[in-house]
Order: structure tokens, then C-alpha cells, then sequence
């Protein structure tokens, strides 16, 4: 017997093919969900959402080689939606890593356009291959690295212009040689 009571034969829903999927990509969609959120509770909640709505539209994907690019578009719009509702979640106790630096860091993603902000979390935090990030957005490759580019840029500016104030002040009387 498959999924709820189906016989695996009986067609989509039994078809072998989603829970292979599933076992496959389940753990890269909350991966990737996760370096979004921060938050693994928000990560397996719109990874298992994603998941739910694949199944419900198994007659439609079964087959298409973008189902798991598709399944982790739909994770990631679940977790940015419920992002918008929560404050950031508290860092890990014990990181070696500056609290505020972490924080500006995530906030800059947040502050990305949508597809750059895809982009960043799938090819640096969920360390998917240009490829498979070019899957999962449903795009080419060479807009995954034109993406990449304007969030790096976009990135460094933010976190030049965050760093700024926090650098001391010059003295006064010096000229600058």
C-alpha cells in the first residue's frame, strides 16, 4: 500500500515517483528553507506545505524535470510569507559569529529583490550547483550568475554603508594625505 491507503499502482497519488521525490529533495528544500528563516521550525513547516501542495498537483508535475525546482520555489514563497508575519528569530547561543553582523547579513538578503534573494539562499546557503539553482527558479544559468552578481554588489553595498557608522571618527586637524 502507498500513500494513505492507496495501492502504489492506482496511479498519481500511488505513483512510486513523489515519495522517491520526496526522500530525494526533502532534505535540500528545508535546507534551503532554513538558511531563509533561520527558523527550523518555519523551515519544515513550508517545506512539508510545498510538499503538500506538489502531491495535490501530482497529476500536473509527475514527470516534468522541473517538479523539484518548482516544489522549492513554492517552499521558499511559503517561508517568505510567514517571514513577513514574525521578527527575526534569536541567533544560536554559543556562535562565534557577532550577533549584529548576523543579523545585518541576514537583513541585507531580505532586502534583496525576490529572485536575487533566491539565488543567494540556493547557490550560497543551501550550496546548490548553478545549475540546480537555475532548475529551481525555472530559469538559465546565465540568469542565476546575473543574479548572483547584482545580490554580491547589492550585498557589499548594504553592508559597506551598515559598516560605516560604526567606524570611528577621524580626528579633527588631520588632512587626509
Amino acid at each position: 500500500m502507498g500513500l494513505e491507503g492507496h495501492d502504489e499502482r492506482e496511479g498519481p497519488i500511488g505513483d512510486r515517483s513523489f515519495p522517491d521525490l520526496y526522500e530525494r529533495e526533502f532534505a535540500a528544500v528545508f535546507r534551503a528553507a532554513y538558511a531563509l528563516t533561520s527558523d527550523r521550525a518555519l523551515a519544515e513547516d513550508a517545506a512539508q506545505e510545498a510538499f503538500a501542495r506538489a502531491l495535490a498537483r501530482w497529476r500536473r508535475l509527475a514527470g516534468e524535470p522541473w517538479a523539484a525546482g518548482w516544489i522549492m520555489a513554492t517552499a521558499l514563497n511559503v517561508a517568505r510569507r510567514s517571514l513577513r508575519r514574525r521578527p527575526l528569530p534569536p541567533l544560536q547561543p554559543g556562535s562565534d559569529t557577532d550577533p549584529e553582523e548576523v543579523l545585518d547579513v541576514r537583513a541585507a538578503i531580505r532586502a534583496l529583490p525576490r529572485r536575487q534573494q533566491a539565488a543567494v539562499v540556493l547557490y550560497y546557503l543551501a550550496d546548490l550547483t548553478v545549475a540546480d539553482v537555475a532548475s529551481a527558479m525555472g530559469c538559465r544559468e546565465g540568469t542565476v550568475r546575473a543574479h548572483l552578481a547584482k545580490a554580491r554588489a547589492a550585498l557589499a553595498r548594504s553592508l559597506r554603508a551598515q559598516e560605516a557608522p560604526r567606524a570611528p571618527a577621524r580626528e579633527e586637524g588631520h588632512a587626509d594625505a
